[in-house]
């Protein structure tokens, strides 16, 4: 069997926070940005990412901790797979209470996962659901342990399983409709569950009086405050209103950290990375000569620090991976391919060059080799500021090696509908920041997401039965070596095809103040992702912040 141990959050660490002195009590202060608050706290609604439900009410199994590279295991205790790898047995707290005292036993989880199977809108994550589930069942096996029956060997499972929450038997088995159940009275198991205030423009939720894990929160309360944008943010961070912030500011050190040098403080470490994604089925991009050139065309680190004000990161290799994931970087990959990703525009000129792309009828423009013209939109969303003003800038780049781009802003939905249909040239998309360099090649690289609706799945047009085949083995072992040399694959393959260009890594937007309360994540401290809106994330972070 292959057993995962339990690796934080034991009773010693507990009482040792303790012993440090972190005060009790006092009121944490956030935004969300809406219209108006909705009172409902239904864990399952799309709106649960704008209230207190998901993380603060209800806990989750494990955290996977991206920045930690490790498994915060919270309502389960160690985790193993069967010797087929076709079973995940999760073994659970023992000794956690509901918030109205009840226990919290096997019986909470199974309940939790099979309103999955019986109500498809409350399996987001697809385990039950679709035409590929992944999961097709979900026991108890005694009171504190729990198996799920995977459909095939997948070993990424385990990833999505704590996205689904869990609620209380005894409250939710008498629901009629729990996809419309607003659960004005929650009971869970989170730190923070009392709701002490609502109406439209304020939430205030305080601490479980059963939480399971001993003298935290430290705080009493979070109490959220609705905005109507980026800049109302700004201003109550200045004016001390919130104690932290989970959006965009222009020019912050001067805006926000110059007002209070000593309390206001922001990190924006690397999160997805950020690509040009080039339609291999349309020329010149089918000429992988065509796109090595676009790729050492480009100056990324002025793009970083005009189009982004310096706050994304610079994707430091051409594998698309940025620093979000520079634990799975290869240096001997990175030696080889990284020439690829550095700004060079004669190299650039001397590819094109010798690949054929030649100037023919005099006009400063280079033509195919079959003599037709070359001209092509780069997509990007109108009102995207910085990725508008980067995709301007790449423009500018590729008329200086003789080609003709422009750049092409689209409303929200055409964006959408363009990668959906593959209708486009070049286009700037994000992909997917998670526990493992898979999830991104995975959507970028597999045939199966051609035609699909997230757009982040990419229809870049590069697939084939042996990348979809190396794809799939990294799912076929629980092996972590084994997985790494699998994402070395990985790596190389999308250098040696370049199907999108690496540009940059979007950065977490995350502001905080000390002058109320420490025990913030920072970037000499990143015990955590300081995520506000994921469900895991947020609770880690809560549950370290106390009163200064």
């Amino acid at each position: 069997m292959k057993k995962r141990i339990c690796l934080v959050l034991a009773l010693s660490l507990l009482l040792a926070f303790s012993a440090l002195g972190q005060k009790q009590g006092g009121t944490l202060n956030g935004p969300v940005i809406t219209t108006a608050f909705v009172e409902n706290f239904n864990p399952f609604t799309q709106d649960a990412n704008r209230n207190p439900a998901r993380g603060f009410m209800y806990d989750v199994l494990v955290v996977y901790n991206v920045r930690q590279n490790t498994v915060d295991y919270r309502l389960a205790t160690s985790l193993e797979y069967s010797d087929d790898l076709l079973s995940i047995t999760y073994h659970l707290r023992e000794g956690v209470k509901w918030s109205d005292g009840e226990d919290f036993t096997a019986d909470d989880v199974v309940f939790s996962y099979k309103l999955g199977q019986s109500y498809p809108a409350l399996d987001v994550m697809g385990l039950f659901q679709g035409d590929t589930p992944k999961l097709t069942g979900v026991e108890k096996v005694d009171d504190y342990t729990v198996r799920f029956t995977l459909s095939q060997v997948d070993t990424t499972v385990e990833w999505f399983i704590p996205s689904h929450h869990i609620v209380a038997e005894h409250i939710w088995k008498d629901v009629e409709d729990p996809a419309t159940f607003e659960n004005l009275n929650p009971v869970g198991t989170g730190p923070l569950t009392q709701v002490e205030k609502f109406n439209q423009q304020q939430i205030t939720v305080c601490r479980n009086p059963e939480y399971w894990e001993e003298g935290k929160p430290y705080i009493d309360c979070v109490r959220l405050r609705q905005y109507q944008g980026n800049d109302q943010v700004q201003a109550a961070l200045i004016r001390g209103e919130i104690d932290w912030g989970s959006n965009f500011i222009p020019d912050i050190e001067k805006t926000y950290a110059a007002k209070d040098p000593e309390n206001h403080k922001f990190w924006y470490p690397a999160a997805s990375p950020v690509a040009i994604h080039l339609n291999t089925t349309k020329q010149p991009f089918s000429d992988l000569a065509f796109r090595q050139a676009f790729s050492v065309a480009l100056d990324r680190d002025e793009i970083v620090d005009l189009a982004t004000y310096g706050y994304a990161s610079v994707n430091p290799h051409i594998t698309g991976l940025g620093d979000f994931y520079e634990k799975w970087y290869n240096d001997e990959i990175n030696e080889q391919y990284d020439w690829l990703n550095e700004f060079d525009p004669d190299k650039a000129i001397e590819i094109l060059d010798e690949a054929g792309y030649k100037d023919v009828d005099g006009d400063g423009f280079r033509e195919n080799p079959d003599g037709t013209p070359i001209e092509f939109g780069i997509m990007v969303v109108n009102g995207w500021t910085d990725w508008v003003q980067s995709v301007q800038m790449v423009t500018e780049y590729l008329k200086e090696i003789g080609i003709r781009a422009k750049t092409k802003t689209v409303e929200w939905g055409q964006y959408v509908n363009n990668w959906k249909n593959q209708d486009f040239d070049a286009g700037m998309l994000w992909g997917t920041a998670g526990v493992s360099p898979y999830r991104f090649y995975e959507e970028h690289l597999h045939s199966r997401h051609r035609g699909s609706i997230a757009i982040y799945q990419a229809n870049h047009g590069f697939n084939s039965p042996e990348t979809d085949a190396l794809i799939e083995s990294y799912a076929k072992t629980a092996d972590l070596e084994e997985q790494r040399k699998i994402v070395d694959q990985m790596q190389i393959l999308m250098a040696e095809n370049l199907p999108i260009i690496p540009i940059f890594s979007n950065p977490v937007w995350y502001q905080y103040s000390t002058k109320r309360f420490v025990g913030w994540p920072t970037e000499e401290d990143p015990f955590i992702n300081p995520n506000f809106y994921d469900a895991g994330e947020r609770v880690i972070m809560i549950n370290n912040i106390s009163q200064k």
